[in-house]
């Protein structure tokens, strides 16, 4: 197991689709080192927030590995910390420190480092291509120096849903059944790039229709697709949280 895709809705809601991504992880993962890359909803105003605090849990702290935080932040050659505060307020990372913790507190010494993500929405909106911030290629291409520098065995997990489509989101009407049909197809499709490991496909299958959908889990999916280097994933589950008012889409991938 060298990733895999899982959501952050509520697990009430998304509970099977993160089964079905840590089983993988369960059955055949030996990482000792987990970099967990998530969206940061309200964005930010750098690409990227790491974090040296450990994130808490139900089930006991999920530790942050401070070292390679420390070596990634120095590689970057940007300030990694500016926009830490986001990590207070944010979702998108603490459901997999929780899914971790289930899986190895007390069973075996594992570390974390929490990445928030948010760049790939603010490309669309410029019009621009992902990595035309230099920040983006300079950080991604540093993380990937410090986890070969570090002899560690490391796995990538980014937290990203789907759609967000509906009145909630700010459409005008209610989804449909056929709606629902539509925003799967169109799920599907995109997905499609993910498993082939194309990070430059995912973002252009996005950028075509505008966003649309409004695809909360862009910049993490990107970063994890760019980091494994077009590693080829497998779709596990897809899923919906069919309110009318407001549905919002999920899968996951493992790689």
């Amino acid at each position: 197991m060298r990733g895999l895709v899982a959501p952050h809705i509520d697990f009430h809601r998304g509970g099977p689709a993160y089964a079905w991504a840590y089983r993988d992880l369960a059955e055949r993962g030996d990482a000792d080192v987990f970099v967990v890359f998530g969206t940061c909803h309200a964005g930010m105003a750098d690409p990227f927030a790491l974090t040296r605090k450990d994130y808490d849990t139900p089930l006991g702290p999920a530790r942050v590995d401070r070292d390679l935080v420390e070596a990634l932040a120095t590689r970057a050659r940007q300030d990694c910390f500016a926009s830490e505060i986001a990590h207070r307020n944010e979702h998108s990372i603490e459901f997999q420190a929780v899914l971790l913790q289930y899986l190895y507190g007390g069973r075996r010494e594992i570390r974390m480092v929490p990445v928030l993500t948010s760049f790939v929405h603010e490309a669309l909106a410029r019009g621009q291509r992902a990595e035309d911030d230099p920040r983006v290629p300079a950080f991604l291409d540093a993380l990937l120096d410090t986890v070969a520098a570090s002899g560690r065995r490391v796995a990538f997990i980014a937290g990203a849903d789907l759609a967000h489509v509906g009145p909630r989101f700010g459409d005008a009407e209610p989804v449909s059944r056929d709606g629902l049909a539509t925003i799967d197809r169109e799920d599907r499709a995109m997905l499609e790039a993910v498993e082939a490991g194309d990070a430059q496909a995912f973002f252009e299958s996005v950028r075509r229709d505008g966003d649309r959908r409004r695809i909360c889990g862009l910049s993490p999916i990107y970063t994890l697709l760019r980091v494994l280097g077009s590693a080829r994933g497998t779709l596990r589950t897809y899923g919906q949280w069919p309110d009318p008012e407001g549905v919002v889409s999920f899968a996951s991938l493992v790689f």
